[in-house]
């Protein structure tokens, strides 16, 4: 190396790109995150895809979208609600999760709720 230092082996080794694992769960992650915004009613999604995908700041999006600044963030929280509520609802087709065994408890309904 040019520092004097000698080169380690582990530096010339290590791959620091993704590996095969992190790039399908992140290419999985854009499409649950994509399809999921699709479903987030306007305006909600276009304030959404403007401020936290393309990074305009608050000020661009509302001179953008011809609106106050108040409304700007009000849509990005409301926006932001919706689709955190579609990527963590249930999915249908999904199995409930199992109880381990040892876990099941019969009580009265009454006697739960105290």
């Amino acid at each position: 190396m040019e520092s004097g230092q000698p080169a380690r082996l582990t530096d010339t080794l290590v791959d620091p790109s993704e590996t095969p694992y992190e790039l399908a769960v992140h290419a999985e992650n854009r499409a649950r995150v994509e399809a999921a915004l699709r479903q987030v009613p306007e305006p909600f999604r276009t304030t959404l895809i403007l401020r936290d995908i393309e990074g305009f700041v608050y000020e661009e999006v509302a001179e953008m979208q011809g609106v106050n600044l108040g409304t700007v963030k009000s849509r990005l929280v409301r926006g932001r609600a919706a689709l955190k509520a579609i990527l963590t609802a249930p999915t249908r087709n999904a199995p409930s999760p199992a109880r381990p065994s040892g876990t099941e408890f019969e009580l009265p309904l009454g006697e739960e709720a105290q």
